[in-house]
């Protein structure tokens, strides 16, 4: 019990770190007097992170079983670019008059050779990883709206194109400093280009076995909603069984060579890193190179959070929504554990709905339950109908017309013959008296 306290404990201090970081840069930045629009933004976009900083931590103090260890490295990260880009910000201050209250020179802030507005970027990267872990941790023990749902999903495709762009920049940042610091002789450069075909070759491969994971997730969704075959049934291994199990397999080949891929490519970019940093005279460059490496590794790793919160998403939450009219019977449960999230919405005075988490058994058994009841009904009714009127030659048409409702419509009700007050008289004598509505009339 120990091992599970120790890594709660050890990410609730980095979620310490990272709250208490971004606090603190934002009260650094708010004590200066000179707030453009781009300042502003940085400012709010500092408030959002401690407000997803904030409830991670009451999650971690409450509950120690969490597991949120893939946040470790992001939430240390985080902590570390919001207490470098605070020292050069003072720094920068510092250069200037160092006045706080005149201080102009947010323009030529720059962070690992980006401005303001690029940083506020890296966080908002932080903070939708962070968002989208919080929530994948949640979302097996929480009741959210379908709506909700569907912003989730949202969000995780917007922070993985922004961690795609993030990645690609860093990659082209990484490539200009190690050309920058190799010597440029033929031995270097051959060595150099090898290096970055190998890294991309890799990338290639992990983006193949990225896709082929995504389609073998499509297929068993597929397979889950076609349900079992009908001569399968009381079977010990139904076909979409046994091609589940083989899909599976395949998913879990794909995600033991992507692990090796994923070391082969940190190898790789280890000794691009090496052999430009031996040649690095700057010392400037030196420590753009150094974090540019550890922001490589993060977003990395923020984009393996999201990929897996999509997959988890996918596999284990079904979104059901159920809309029925008139004797409506509506099933939304889950018989293999999956979270439910929909609704069942019914319009008829008769109309019944069942809802929970049992088993495959209960709710076979509680369908021809349901069934006889109807069923039993239903006699009860057409042996009123039977003994309250008597057959007639009209009767016979009437009933293959009714048929011909059900078929179409569903059971009905008969309308009895409704008497009305007559309003025209046959005599001139006549001057009260009630008229049917098939049009026969009686005299009082």
């Amino acid at each position: 019990m120990a091992e599970p306290i120790g890594l709660a404990s050890g990410i609730l201090t980095l979620a310490t770190f990272a709250f208490q970081s971004s606090v603190s840069l934002y009260e650094t930045v708010n004590s200066f007097r000179s707030h453009p629009k781009r300042v502003r933004d940085l400012l709010g976009e500092l408030e959002a992170l401690s407000a997803v900083l904030a409830p991670l931590i009451d999650l971690m103090k409450s509950n120690s079983d969490a597991d949120l260890s893939v946040l470790e490295l992001p939430l240390l990260r985080c902590g570390n670019v919001c207490k470098e880009f605070q020292q050069e910000v003072l720094r920068c201050m510092s250069r200037s008059d160092g006045n706080r209250t005149s201080f102009r020179d947010w323009a030529r802030l720059r962070y690992m050779g980006d401005d303001i507005d690029d940083f506020r970027d890296l966080l908002a990267g932080y903070k939708a990883t962070i968002n989208i872990a919080l929530t994948d941790a949640t979302l097996r023990q929480s009741a959210v709206a379908v709506e909700s749902i569907r912003d989730y999903e949202g969000l995780i495709q917007d922070a993985k194109e922004d961690l795609g762009a993030r990645l690609e920049s860093i990659d082209r940042k990484l490539e200009q400093l190690a050309e920058k610091g190799v010597a440029h002789s033929s031995s270097d450069a051959a060595e150099l280009d090898s290096l970055r075909q190998e890294r991309l070759s890799t990338e290639k491969c992990l983006q193949i076995c990225a896709q082929l994971s995504s389609h073998i997730d499509q297929l068993q969704l597929m397979s889950d909603e076609a349900g079992p075959s009908r001569g399968s049934v009381g079977a010990e291994a139904s076909p979409e069984m046994v091609t589940n199990e083989g899909l599976q397999e395949c998913k879990k080949s794909l995600a033991v060579t992507a692990a090796k891929l994923e070391k082969h490519m940190r190898d790789v970019m280890d000794r691009l890193l090496s052999k430009s940093e031996t040649a690095i005279s700057s010392n400037e460059d030196a420590q753009d190179l150094s974090r540019l490496r550890d922001e490589w590794e993060t977003a990395r790793q923020c984009l393996e959070i999201c990929s897996r919160a999509d997959s988890h998403l996918k596999e284990n939450v079904s979104v059901i929504e159920n809309y029925g009219t008139g004797d409506a019977l509506q099933f939304m449960v889950s018989t293999n554990g999956k979270v439910l999230h929909g609704k069942n919405r019914g319009l008829g005075w008769r109309s019944r709905q069942v809802g929970g988490y049992v088993s495959n058994e209960s709710v076979q058994q509680l369908s021809r339950d349901l069934a006889v009841m109807y069923t039993s009904h239903l006699r009860s009714e057409e042996h009123i109908s039977k003994d309250s009127t008597m057959p007639g030659a009209s009767d016979v048409v009437e009933g293959e017309a009714t048929t011909g409702f059900k078929e179409r419509y569903g059971r009905g009700f008969t309308l009895r013959t409704a008497r009305t007050p007559d309003t025209q008289t046959s005599s001139p004598g006549a001057s009260n008296g009630w008229t049917e509505t098939r049009g026969e009339t009686s005299r009082m």
